[in-house]
């Protein structure tokens, strides 16, 4: 028997205006994570990987955001009974005859009723992220009763100051009284995960938690996300560039390029260095772990959602053919839970 589905989305279209018209920036998404098999979302700076979170939890004010899809976060269909009336079609772009504010306020309304209990998240940039008016035992407080409302303000500063000792903070009391702009980086990652873990939840999404950080701190910060996942009954939603964190960290992978997925399966066959087959984009973020090492020049040219009917890493492979541009390639099953969007690829 197959575990629950936590996180599940299917077709996701999302738009934003471009002038006088809108533009694909997310096309077709269709993701899945189940509960106790962690999962990695992978693409450059660019993708739309946290545009995908943002735009399916209501975080963002994007201008029309949602155009079409379905998404389900635990129990809750997310887009059920909302208004998507669109003036678009990839043929004929046009203004968005949508009512957005009203979408993301239902949108967002929804999710309320999760997010940050069921489902909680570990920001990009933690420092800028948390309240500056607020200290860090006010938010483990704040975190801790959102499990345990019933608790006293002592009982859940006591049990937020557990979780700052589990992920390896010292002088917890000492912290819990400062404020998060008073924090380093490497403390503040520490306290954005404590307090994502405070409330128990059944999924963790940790977005982008190692950029910025330098080598020593960036694998403390693994270690870290290493307990997140091993946690009971909590399962990890990875968002990064960071292919070796993604090998390291999930058991499953998406592999996001120009806002659709052209890759999908498991870890250990999608992320292998020397397995075969890989689509060509694929193979270039693997290969950007050379560059760190210096040994290869990084690519020049910026991520782009590709034009309707081709596929988004036409402009930027080396095997492209005529065919690349003008026709979007199969979805090719090359093993059951292994699957590749290329013309190159064959079954």
């Amino acid at each position: 028997m197959s575990a629950p589905v936590l996180l599940g989305i299917r077709g996701l279209v999302v738009a934003l205006e471009a002038g006088r018209s809108l533009r694909r920036v997310l096309d077709r998404v269709d993701i899945e994570v189940r509960a106790g098999e962690p999962f990695g979302l992978l693409g450059e700076s660019g993708s739309g990987k946290t545009l995908l979170l943002h735009s399916v939890l209501g975080l963002s004010d994007a201008v029309p955001g949602v155009v079409a899809g379905t998404a389900r976060v635990l129990h809750l269909d997310l887009f059920a009974g909302l208004n998507r009336t669109v003036a678009w079609s990839p043929e004929s772009p046009d203004r968005a005859a949508k009512d957005v504010r009203t979408w993301n306020r239902r949108l967002r309304r929804r999710v309320a009723s999760v997010l940050g209990r069921e489902v909680t998240l570990v920001p990009q940039d933690p420092a800028t992220a948390f309240p500056p008016y607020a200290t860090v035992g006010d938010l483990l407080v704040r975190a801790v009763r959102r499990r345990d409302p019933g608790l006293t303000r002592a009982e859940a500063l006591e049990a937020g100051l557990d979780h700052l000792a589990r992920v390896g903070m010292y002088r917890t009391r000492e912290v819990a009284r400062q404020h998060p702009y008073e924090l380093s980086g490497g403390m503040a990652q520490r306290v954005a995960l404590a307090l994502a873990l405070a409330p128990g939840p059944a999924l963790l999404v940790a977005d982008e938690p190692t950029t910025g950080l330098d080598a020593t701190l960036r694998v403390r910060v693994l270690h870290l996300l290493i307990r997140a996942r091993d946690a009971a009954g909590t399962t990890l939603l990875l968002i990064t560039h960071d292919t070796e964190a993604a090998r390291l960290l999930c058991e499953g992978v998406a592999v996001l390029c120009g806002g659709r997925v052209v890759e999908n399966g498991p870890a250990g066959k999608v992320l292998d260095p020397g397995g075969t087959p890989k689509h060509p984009y694929t193979r270039m973020l693997l290969e950007a772990e050379q560059v760190l090492a210096g040994w290869k020049a990084p690519p020049s040219a910026r991520p782009q959602a590709g034009p309707a009917g081709a596929c988004p890493y036409a402009d930027r492979c080396s095997r492209t053919r005529s065919r690349c541009r003008a026709e979007e390639p199969p979805w090719v099953r090359v093993d059951p839970d292994h699957g590749i969007a290329c013309w190159e690829v064959k079954g």
